[in-house]
């Protein structure tokens, strides 16, 4: 752990003395992203369509839900009570299933961060073995 962070430190010493651009740059990305800023990176970019389209599908999932919570409320018979309950049994699948998809989503936009931190440092080892 020592060793990282001496690392990070001489990194930060050699950026302040060539380029202070690219040394803000690691700085934000060092930051980290939190919930909420994965969420904004997924609704830009390429693949913008899957997230709209995992949220559209939960909204109405939830339409669908309310609806068949109230006829299982309503209903009377033992029949029309298990169909209802199949009917939220359904939607809680797929919400379970829409979860999984938006999480993964998150977790490819963290791992493109990562990868560009790290193509970050490898250009500042190549700029450095170059001087």
């Amino acid at each position: 752990m020592k060793n990282l962070d001496s690392l990070d430190q001489r990194i930060r010493e050699t950026l302040a003395e060539h380029d202070s651009k690219l040394q803000k740059e690691i700085e934000v990305i060092d930051r980290g992203e939190g919930y909420f800023d994965l969420l904004k990176a997924s609704i830009h970019g390429r693949q913008a369509w899957i997230t709209y389209y995992i949220y559209g599908l939960s909204a109405v999932t939830l339409a669908v839900f309310i609806y068949c919570l109230t006829g299982y409320l309503a209903s009377t018979s033992v029949d029309s009570s298990l169909d209802w309950a199949l009917g939220l049994i359904a939607c809680m699948f797929i919400f379970t299933v829409v979860k999984v998809i938006a999480f993964e989503q998150m977790l490819k936009f963290e791992m493109l961060r990562e990868m560009k931190r790290i193509e970050l440092r490898v250009m500042l080892k190549n700029k450095d073995s170059e001087d």
